[in-house]
């Protein structure tokens, strides 16, 4: 080794690998011009093109991860940024997706860098979830039914929509490397959040241009839930902040409920995940006044909560009976496999071999518990709800002991969108979408679900904490003797002045 200040020119390991690998490439390539027709080597140098461009992207993803990411907010939320894809076009936040999973694993496969996992649970919970989806996957391929299951391009969307959610949560929660990176992408939603929130908000005609840049795939439930749990979150729970900058976020809070509630009430999972995000909030902010105020609004709302129930269900009434009888036929179909469910997608094909109110046709349950049960089993829908009160019990724990207002309101409002989500599952395939029904345009806000709980764990990871006091041996109550004792010839021991029992 060459001593400090000295530059060291022997020729490493590395260099000799690298030198060999390109006189390999030059030979190969030599011999394939010397053997193959001008047309397939044409062919082979365009793949080899392809497979360079690949290694260079995975690359650039690699050194630059937060600005993945944050190009992955964008165009989630805000950019119309389409690629085509088997005839039709998709959002191109599925391929960053990928892109940033892959570039994960390969660092840490390349590297030997194996992940390590805290003791939280949420980690392995997650990875868990996942080799439930794979084992599906592949449990699947088996013929159930007499009638032929779904498409292979259709299983595996079903399969990379689960890889995907879970490879985004492990990409955020292991990659970033500091609390500001995450500081960055959570201002940076909170931003073009609002721009959107203020954009949809625009009546119409105006509001047809906006829809070109604004793509109803990105304001899905979980937007509408996320915008609101980290506004308010942030607003009522960082101290750090400005007393102009939380009325701005309560402002974005209020538009986004505004919005749902008088806009689009029909739309129940516009505005019903939203409020229980902020109750959840409230809650955790206010515990006492949220008692207290619960108590004294119980009354009126009932009062006032008949007539909006009754409006509610004037328009839900048809939704609510089909999805009972969905729910009738689709459990004889996950009768079949319960455990480990029929695979990704496959269910969509074996409904229409059961009637529904009379008539043979392929549907959805559009609900998110119902379509994991289908797709992977009772294990599955267990190991997620492993998961989920896995992320909850570490951001109820870590709020305890973080210093930063900014990590403070994170983890609150964590706990609300985690919540808000929950409820949102009821309504539609809204954490992981199906692939007949939200499908691949609805990852555009399903994955917020997934890169917002991964910053629990980051903030687990890096957050400073608050040391521990040492835990004291409790001591017996000490009495002090009364003068009368003293007169008395009762005098405590020399030196001392109480009386220990």
């Amino acid at each position: 080794m060459a001593s400090p200040g000295v530059i060291d020119w022997s020729p490493g390991p590395g260099r000799f690998v690298r030198s060999a690998a390109w006189i390999a490439a030059a030979a190969a390539a030599v011999a394939a011009g010397a053997v193959l027709s001008p047309d397939d080597y044409l062919r082979l140098a365009g793949a080899a093109a392809l497979l360079a461009a690949g290694l260079v992207a995975i690359t650039v993803a690699s050194r630059a991860r937060v600005a993945g990411l944050a190009l992955l907010l964008l165009v989630a939320v805000a950019v119309p940024l389409e690629v085509p894809a088997g005839g039709r076009s998709i959002g191109a936040s599925v391929p960053i997706a990928m892109l940033l999973c892959a570039t994960w694993v390969l660092r840490r496969v390349l590297a030997f860098r194996p992940m390590v996992m805290d003791r939280s649970g949420v980690a392995l919970s997650l990875v868990a979830f996942l080799v439930v989806a794979v084992l599906a996957f592949i449990v699947g391929q088996y013929p159930w039914f007499p009638t032929p299951a779904a498409p292979m391009s259709a299983q595996l969307a079903g399969l990379a929509l689960f890889l995907m959610s879970g490879g985004l949560f492990l990409v955020v929660a292991y990659d970033l490397r500091s609390v500001a990176d995450l500081r960055r992408l959570t201002w940076l939603f909170v931003i073009v959040g609002a721009i959107t929130t203020l954009l949809v908000m625009v009546p119409a005609p105006a509001s047809l241009y906006i829809g070109r840049v604004i793509r109803p795939e990105s304001i899905g439930s979980l937007f509408w839930t996320w915008i609101v749990a980290v506004s308010a979150s942030q607003a009522l729970c960082n101290r750090d902040l400005s007393m102009p900058a939380r009325a701005a976020l309560l402002a974005v809070v209020l538009l986004a409920l505004g919005r749902g509630l008088g806009l689009a009430f029909s739309w129940a999972s516009g505005w019903l995940p939203p409020l229980v995000a902020l109750g959840t909030i409230v809650c955790l902010r206010f515990p006492w006044f949220s008692a207290g105020a619960a108590l004294l609004a119980a009354a009126p709302a009932m009062v006032v909560g008949g007539p909006l129930y009754a409006r509610l269900a004037s328009g839900e009434s048809y939704s609510l009976m089909t999805r009972l009888e969905a729910l009738s036929v689709l459990g004889q179909v996950i009768a079949r496999d319960p455990w480990l469910g029929l695979g990704p997608a496959n269910y969509y094909y074996y409904t229409l071999l059961y009637p529904i109110l009379g008539w043979y046709v392929r549907f959805s349950s559009h609900n998110t518990y119902i379509d994991l049960l289908a797709q992977t089993g009772v294990v599955g829908l267990l190991v997620f709800g492993w998961f989920a009160a896995a992320v909850a019990v570490s951001a109820l724990r870590l709020r305890r002991v973080v210093t930063g207002g900014f990590e403070q309101a994170y983890l609150v409002g964590a706990l609300g969108g985690l919540a808000g989500s929950l409820a949102a599952g009821f309504l539609a395939d809204w954490i992981v979408p199906f692939a007949y029904n939200i499908g691949l345009p609805g990852f555009r806000s399903s994955l917020l679900f997934w890169v917002f709980l991964g910053g629990v764990v980051a903030i687990r990871r890096l957050a400073p904490r608050a040391p521990v006091a040492p835990r004291v041996p409790r001591a017996m109550p000490a009495v002090r003797t009364h003068p009368r004792l003293i007169t008395l010839g009762l005098r405590p021991p020399a030196g001392d002045s109480v009386c220990e029992w």
